[in-house]
């Protein structure tokens, strides 16, 4: 299996042509948090990949993201050895990214203050 390097131009693309594609965020809570996400973005923090694998789709298209993109590079083939098919590293990570970015959850948005 092989991984697609992926830039920050290519994904907005991605994204716009396929709905139901999975960006697999895979640094830690804290980067994810305060330094911002991408709107629907998953947080699944590289350590517990191995863990959690069972609870993501193999067939489903997948965008792995981090900060540099040094993390989502070795996830996303450590994805593809374990049987993952439709697989793309953001090369540049969030670090470069400049489309948008949230810092809070949808459901903390919503919550009753």
């Amino acid at each position: 299996m092989t991984v697609t390097p992926l830039t920050n131009e290519q994904l907005v693309q991605l994204m716009a042509q396929e709905p139901d594609l999975l960006l697999l965020d895979v640094r830690t809570p804290q980067e994810y948090w305060g330094l911002g996400h991408i709107p629907g973005a998953r947080l699944l923090p590289m350590h517990e990949i191995p863990e959690q694998m069972l609870t993501l789709s193999p067939e489903q298209k997948t965008v792995v993201i981090c900060e540099h993109g040094v993390r989502s590079a070795n996830a996303s083939h450590y994805l593809a050895h374990n049987g993952f098919s439709a697989l793309w590293n953001l090369t540049a990570g969030m670090a470069e990214w400049n489309g948008p970015r949230v810092f809070t959850s949808e459901e903390a948005d919503s919550a009753p203050q």
